[in-house]
Order: C-alpha cells, then sequence, then structure tokens
C-alpha cells in the first residue's frame, strides 16, 4: 500500500489533461502508419506474442564512440511497442481466412477505459549491439505478454538482428531487450485501479513472467554530484511531460559532466553552473565529481551498457528546474552507476547503470572502445 500510494500522487499529477497512453487513431494520424514494418505475426503458445520487422536504428542513433545511444535504444523500443499494439492482428481461421479484427493484448481498448501510467523499466543489452559489423537495420522484434497483475500489466520485446544473405532465420540471441511495466489508472480518481475482470480472465497467468517488474527506488547518498539543467520543450512529449528518453540522456550527460570535472586541470573555466549557481564555487563541485565516482572511467563507459533500470516516480514538465544526480557505491561494482533525478529536493526518477566489463584482447577490434 505504501507504493501504492507514492505512485498515486504521480498519477494525479502526469495525467492532469490527459491520458499517458497513445491510442489508435493517434498512431494512424501520426508517421508511425508508414513505417513500413513487415512480417507481422502473432501467437497465442505458449504466451501471448507479437513478431515483426522494422526499421530499427538509424544513423543518427550512435553516439562520438560509435556506440548505440540508449536514447534511441529506448526511443525505437517505444516505437516498436507502440505498433504492435496499435496494429491488428493478422488472425485467420483453418481455411486462411480473415476472422476477427483483434490488437494485441488489446491494448486499444483497454486503454479506452484507464490511462496507463509506465512505473518501471529494464533493459538489458548484449556485447553484439556494440559489434561493429553486426547490421542493426532493419532489425527483427518478439513482443511478449511478460504478467499480469492486479493493476498492472509487464511485458518484454526482444529485437534481433535480421540474417545475413543466405540464412533464414535471425540472430538466437538479441541484441538488446526492454521489459516494461504499465500500471492502470483510473480516469476519474487518478488512483492505481484493478484490471477489468474480462482482461483478468483473459490473460493472467498466461504471461512468461512469475511476477511483474518491481523496482524498488533506492536512497541517494549525501556525497553526490549534481548536474543542474532546465527541462526544455525538446525533452517534452506530445502530452506535455517529460519524454522517459530524457532522464537517460540527463543522466548520462551528468555522469560525463562528472568525469570532466575530476581532471580541472584540462578544463579551468569549465562549470555546468552559470550565473544562478546552485551549487557553490568550481572548487567546489570538482570535489563533489571527484568524491562522487569511485572506479568509474570513460574506458569502462565505451563498452557500453550492459544493463539498465528505471523508477518512475513523479513527473517534469517544460522550464521546471531539475538536478541529476550521481554516484557510485565506494564498495561496490566499478561498473555500476547510480543516478537520481530531482525536482525540488524530491527524487523524481531513479536509474542504474551497468557497463560491461573489460574485453578479452582478441575481441578488442570487434567493438568500438
Amino acid at each position: 500500500m505504501k507504493r501504492l500510494k507514492v505512485l498515486s500522487g504521480v498519477f494525479h499529477h502526469k495525467l492532469v489533461g490527459k491520458p499517458s497512453s497513445a491510442n489508435t487513431s493517434n498512431m494512424i494520424n501520426s508517421p508511425l502508419k508508414l513505417w513500413n514494418a513487415t512480417n507481422f505475426k502473432y501467437e497465442e503458445s505458449p504466451h501471448p506474442s507479437a513478431s515483426l520487422r522494422i526499421p530499427g536504428l538509424s544513423h543518427e542513433s550512435f553516439d562520438r564512440d560509435w556506440n548505440p545511444k540508449m536514447t534511441s535504444i529506448m526511443q525505437t523500443s517505444t516505437l516498436a511497442r507502440l505498433y504492435a499494439f496499435h496494429t491488428l492482428l493478422p488472425t485467420c481461421d483453418k481455411e486462411g481466412q480473415t476472422t476477427e479484427k483483434k490488437y494485441f493484448l488489446d491494448w486499444p481498448q483497454l486503454t479506452q477505459e484507464f490511462y496507463t501510467f509506465a512505473s518501471s523499466s529494464e533493459f538489458v543489452m548484449s556485447r553484439d549491439l556494440y559489434e561493429k559489423n553486426i547490421r542493426k537495420w532493419p532489425l527483427d522484434m518478439k513482443f511478449t505478454l511478460g504478467n499480469i497483475g492486479t493493476c498492472s500489466v509487464a511485458s518484454t520485446s526482444q529485437f534481433f538482428a535480421c540474417p545475413i544473405e543466405g540464412e533464414t532465420s535471425s540472430c538466437s540471441t538479441p541484441l538488446w531487450s526492454n521489459t516494461i511495466q504499465f500500471v492502470t489508472v483510473d480516469k476519474t480518481t487518478r488512483k492505481p485501479a484493478r484490471l477489468p475482470d474480462w482482461y483478468l480472465k483473459k490473460y493472467k497467468g498466461k504471461g512468461y513472467m512469475d511476477r511483474g517488474l518491481v523496482l524498488k527506488p533506492f536512497d541517494r547518498p549525501a556525497a553526490t554530484y549534481a548536474h543542474p539543467a532546465v527541462v526544455q520543450w525538446t525533452d517534452t512529449d506530445n502530452y506535455k511531460h517529460t519524454n522517459w528518453t530524457s532522464y537517460v540522456r540527463w543522466a548520462i550527460d551528468a555522469l560525463q559532466a562528472a568525469l570532466l570535472l575530476q581532471n580541472t586541470s584540462n578544463t579551468p573555466g569549465y562549470s555546468p553552473y552559470g550565473s544562478g549557481a546552485m551549487v557553490g564555487d568550481h572548487k567546489t563541485v570538482s570535489e563533489r565529481a571527484k568524491s562522487a565516482l569511485h572506479g568509474i572511467t570513460s574506458d569502462i563507459i565505451a563498452r557500453g551498457v550492459h544493463k539498465m533500470q528505471i523508477v518512475y516516480l513523479k513527473e517534469c514538465l517544460q522550464g521546471e528546474n531539475i538536478e541529476t544526480h550521481v554516484w557510485q557505491d565506494s564498495n561496490g561494482e566499478k561498473e555500476l552507476v547510480y543516478f537520481s533525478v530531482v525536482k525540488d529536493g524530491e527524487d523524481v526518477c531513479q536509474i542504474k547503470m551497468w557497463y560491461f566489463d573489460s574485453l578479452h584482447d582478441e575481441d578488442d577490434e570487434k567493438y568500438p572502445v
């Protein structure tokens, strides 16, 4: 109950005026209808799943190290999920004739009755995602029901490199996977609401997960580096709330700023704080950066993110001031970094990022490190 009480405040703030999940008509009227997704298939067993081929990443999806950007991975996952949710399933009878019109997990019908809120999300990346000689476009996606809770729906999207010429099937190991949990919210009370009986009867117990994606908030220590920002128009979505990828971009920028500030001799005039400084002078900011990180380096970051977990607690709007805190456990893994986006003294989003550990020497040439 304590967790739901926290979330109920989030829902009220987030859902004033507009629902948080796009409806079918929005997708039909968007450029996504021309996305050129193909091979759309549906399977009922062993778990409800949809598969399709999508355009994949683009030339704008890579950072300065030629690693796929996490924000692009997130956006691609979102668009593919949205397309699968709001495209009619190719259902046929034994004679090959199209039968009833239906959508994956009956999502349009569910979101007509309820608002939805993405409470938590997890991404797991393979080393192949960072392999320079594996194509990242197009991609094959498999979208599977994970778990149905009392007021939550968890699902997993897996993305595979397409087969090369002469092969008939995709790679068996996904380049990345994304598990996300949505909570249903009553449109009147803006509080978590029980899934309808018809939905529970149809889908409960049919997912591949024994339980939903439960990611608990963690404590923020005193020794952090805090990177300030103002929420811009480009940080927001069509509901005027902060896009879920913006939090991750702020986190990555905060980490890179902290690393830069650790070497003040090379950055004598650098400070992320303008005239409205929110922390003390440059020396203090530099000291905070040095005390917050314990082992992470630019070389480790260049290996790529292996896993990322995100907990969404509250929302941010255009024009609001936020700080992204970054730190590491002094006794923990050097590849694990913690982040917390803070507004008005309250945590609104928390992120954990695990970077890959070292490569074997013979594998160095395969990856853009």
